[in-house]
């Protein structure tokens, strides 16, 4: 029975701990470096390089998701406290802290969170050396990015704009594992930062409304009304179009980022822009979401056709 009783306690621990570094969403995630190291090589990378990477993305996003739900543990126990209904989804955990944050749920301490992110920190900060020392002082910039995004919550709603770079500089450290940094690096960042500013980020805003406002959180929702957030996603969802049409490859890979970014942002940014409300920015938000993991899958079928002829 103790044995029993201490496995439990292990599964409940690391279920935690999941949750903590919001585990789908990182993995996810991992899709977004991939895609820059896949545009840069123009194909796929050596072994050495696509392990290395996979460790390093990996870890990464596990710490700065980690570290996320640390630096806002005040904020989730406030609306804790106050019983804040949320949106009914809540699928990266911002929506609905009190169902899905273990820190603010008490499921977690403190202290094996920071001892998690500290090693997380050091296994993604190791393999991201490994691979060139310039990708693991991108990892630092992105957790300095993380820790400002957070401090700036009940600030500013511009706090959405550290979130766009962190999210694109994290990505590009993926091309600069491959291949220095250049224009098409560029090109790259912007597509991710567009990306998560009006894919994600306002959305996932917009979808948070009734739970930000009585915390006295800041977003455009917040400040702006429904309607300017609504209107701000769909122009960044018109915008990445071109953005994705002026990525470093060939024009068939890049009509279908093109394609993949309409299916995934434009298209359900114009029922967002009918009907404002925080259950259809929840969708969007989801779907919007999906955009690196097919944007990646696209091109390493393309890759892997063209290879095979």
């Amino acid at each position: 029975m103790e044995t029993l009783a201490r496995i439990s306690t292990l599964r409940g621990t690391a279920a935690a701990l999941y949750g903590l570094s919001h585990g789908r969403r990182a993995l996810l995630s991992v899709a977004q470096p991939a895609l820059g190291a896949l545009l840069a090589a123009g194909g796929f990378p050596d072994l050495r390089t696509v392990g290395l990477g996979l460790v390093a993305a990996t870890a990464g996003m596990l710490c700065v998701y980690a570290a996320n739900d640390l630096l806002d543990v005040d904020v989730d126990r406030e609306a804790a406290r106050l019983s804040v209904p949320g949106s009914s989804a809540g699928s990266d955990g911002s929506v609905a802290p009190l169902r899905t944050r273990p820190l603010a749920r008490g499921l977690l301490s403190e202290r094996v969170a920071v001892v998690w992110i500290a090693g997380l920190g050091v296994v993604a900060f190791g393999a991201a050396y490994a691979l060139r020392p310039g990708c693991a002082l991108i990892f630092l910039a992105c957790a300095a990015l993380e820790v400002l995004y957070c401090a700036l919550k009940r600030t500013t709603w511009l706090k959405t704009v550290p979130a766009g770079v962190l999210i694109g500089l994290g990505g590009t450290a993926g091309w600069y594992a491959v291949r220095d940094l250049d224009g098409g690096a560029l090109l790259f960042f912007f597509l991710l930062a567009t990306w998560e500013i009006f894919g994600r980020n306002l959305s996932n805003d917009l979808a948070d409304l009734s739970l930000d406002a009585p915390l006295g959180i800041r977003t455009l929702a917040t400040a702006g009304g429904p309607r300017w957030s609504a209107r701000a996603c769909f122009a960044g969802a018109v915008a990445i179009l071109p953005v994705a049409a002026a990525q470093p490859a060939g024009w068939l890979l890049r009509s279908l980022l093109v394609t993949v970014a309409a299916w995934a942002m434009t298209l359900p940014a114009v029922g967002l822009l009918r009907r404002p409300e925080e259950s259809v920015a929840q969708a969007y938000f989801d779907r919007a979401s999906l955009f690196p993991p097919l944007a990646f899958a696209v091109a390493t079928i393309f890759f892997a056709l063209r290879s095979g002829t």
